[in-house]
């Protein structure tokens, strides 16, 4: 929509802006008057735009309107402007008459000259130039001697008149313009605000729906017309959708399939009674949406049919993004799941391929070379198949949890228990597979029995620990505190004296299969000790931290559960239940 009391300047500006190369117009009336001096629209564009080339589009109706009076091919005066004409007019008398009587004024033509400003400010050019000639009579005639005849006895009162019918004309004129200003501003106003609120509402939709649930909602505020919207199939909340016949879904039809509007205030399928838009993105029609605004509504001005064009046009565009954004979200986890398949894969190959490769390996041997052995190799290799059995069937309950969680399938059946028996539990059997580990344990003796699920805790408290085992160096001991905070919670903190994990990496290793060469992710483990720390924990309400080991060397895992105040009130909905 273009704004300017230039017309001329306006459309050589827009066609500047869009690199245009011609410029095509339809025959418009031109006066006689402006004929003569060249100051029509198509000489104005011929002198001011000789880059571009002009073309003027004539039709017989064109030609006809170009032939009628000024004023003429709008459909002459409105009523309206016929009555603020008449008032003006009758009421500049009526005020310079009391003038004169009462206050003793001799010239009058001020008065008049109001009245033609104030029906310029009000209406068209035409309007004051009529009212400006009716003053210009009724001054003469009532006021300028001889009175009560339009003759002029000095040449003083010809002057008088003349001069107040050319002042009327010009200010009338730059009233008129001021107008026009003024109602392009404000119309501009008008769609500017309601371009930004439509903007504010498509911000916040996430999904197609709520895209066609704040357009329609914003197009029936903004327009005052009921609004119905379909986007690829989908339609929106309004019940419009009921008010629409056989003959309205054809139109819709129709337009979607042609991208051009249709129905009402157009030329095609004029039998609706909506006005359907197409939904464009970029060069396709995503779908069609309808207005129909009262049934008393005669016309629409062209800034409600650009104003409408617009906010279909956004929808349109915000619909799309929402395509796109769904696309891309798909896409990424497609790729993740595709990341996390192949890293399971890759874990799985490797990870349980070593112990089976060993115990094979020494089963092999025990069967081919076992007589030939002594006690002490036999029981060595033995011992082999053991523990690599029995970290063969580690790594396979890591997974094992890992799936319970991630189908929410965990279920707590809890219990009253020692935090030092978990832990005491936990330490022997990380010895029995280390048997070089050592612990350091700062347990107070008077802690109360912790509400939990015992085997589970005692598994996130083994994974822990192992964890840390793997990258102590050797013959330096794991520290195992437990503290009681004062929001009656149990704090578990299990630190090595390893390499540490940088900071910006801490929050990273409770992710699956996350790979770097700390934590659980080293040589040896399938990446999922942490994760299922953090999901069995999570199950008890709690939380899991990675934190700087004690004097900044290592690390240090806190574990942090409710203790019995939370057991207390929730033991008999938590027990047995799935969390």
């Amino acid at each position: 929509m273009l704004h300017n009391t230039d017309v001329t300047q306006a459309l050589l500006d827009a066609a500047e802006a869009r690199g245009a190369r011609s410029i095509v117009i339809g025959r418009s009336r031109e006066r006689p008057i402006a004929r003569i001096f060249n100051r029509t629209l198509t000489q104005q564009l011929l002198q001011r735009g000789a880059r571009y080339e002009l073309t003027i589009v004539s039709t017989p109706q064109a030609r006809q309107r170009a032939m009628q009076l000024p004023g003429l091919a709008g459909g002459g005066l409105t009523k309206r402007e016929a009555l603020l004409i008449l008032l003006a007019s009758v009421g500049a008398v009526g005020a310079a008459a009391l003038a004169e009587r009462t206050l003793g004024l001799q010239d009058l033509s001020l008065i008049f000259l109001v009245a033609v400003m104030l029906v310029a400010s009000r209406t068209r050019m035409l309007s004051a130039v009529i009212t400006a000639g009716l003053c210009f009579l009724a001054y003469n005639f009532f006021f300028i001697e001889p009175r009560y005849t339009f003759l002029i006895s000095a040449h003083r009162g010809v002057a008088t008149v003349l001069l107040f019918l050319a002042a009327a004309l010009i200010a009338g004129r730059l009233a008129s313009q001021l107008r026009m200003q003024v109602v392009a501003l404000r119309a501009a106003n008008t769609h500017a605000t309601a371009m930004q609120n439509l903007g504010r509402h498509l911000a916040k939709a996430a999904d197609l729906g709520q895209v066609i649930a704040a357009g329609s909602s914003v197009l029936q505020s903004t327009l005052h017309a009921e609004a119905w919207i379909r986007i690829n199939g989908e339609f929106g909340p309004s019940m419009a959708a009921s008010h629409l016949t056989e003959k309205d879904l054809m139109a819709a039809d129709w337009t979607q399939q042609h991208g051009q509007a249709s129905g009402r205030y157009t030329d095609t399928l004029t039998h609706s009674s909506w006005l359907f838009l197409p939904v464009r993105s970029d060069k396709n029609t995503l779908g069609v949406a309808g207005l129909r605004f009262p049934s008393g509504m005669g016309r629409l001005s062209f800034e409600q049919r650009r104003l409408a064009e617009s906010m279909v046009e956004d929808i349109g565009q915000a619909a799309q993004r929402t395509r796109l954004v769904s696309e891309l979200e798909e896409a990424r986890v497609t790729g993740e799941t595709e990341r996390l398949r192949s890293a399971l894969l890759s874990s799985v190959s490797h990870d349980l391929r070593s112990p089976l490769s060993s115990m094979i390996g020494a089963a092999d041997s025990l069967a081919r070379y076992g007589k030939d052995m002594g006690p002490e190799d036999q029981q060595s290799l033995l011992e082999t198949i053991h523990v690599e059995g029995e970290r063969l069937d580690r790594y396979i309950q890591n997974l094992l949890d890992m799936t319970r969680l991630g189908q929410q399938g965990l279920t707590l059946t809890r219990d009253w228990i020692g935090i030092d028996e978990l832990v005491g539990s936990a330490s022997r059997r990380l010895q029995r597979y280390e048997p070089d580990v050592r612990i350091e344990h700062d347990i107070p003796p008077d802690l109360p029995p912790i509400h939990v699920h015992p085997a589970l805790i005692e598994q996130a408290l083994f994974n822990v620990m192992e964890n840390a085992a793997k990258f102590s160096p050797p013959g330096v001991p794991l520290k195992v505190q437990i503290r009681r905070t004062e929001d009656d919670q149990v704090q578990i903190d299990i630190s090595d004296r390893g390499p540490g994990i940088p900071e910006e990496e801490r929050r990273r290793i409770f992710d699956m299969f996350y790979s770097v060469e700390r934590g659980d992710r080293g040589k040896q483990g399938t990446g999922l000790g942490l994760t299922i720390v953090q999901g069995i924990v999570g199950a008890h309400m709690g939380s899991v931290e990675a934190l700087p080991g004690p004097e900044g060397q290592g690390t240090t895992i806190r574990l942090t559960l409710p203790w019995g105040g939370y057991a207390n009130q929730e033991t008999k909905e938590h027990d047995g239940t799935s969390q």
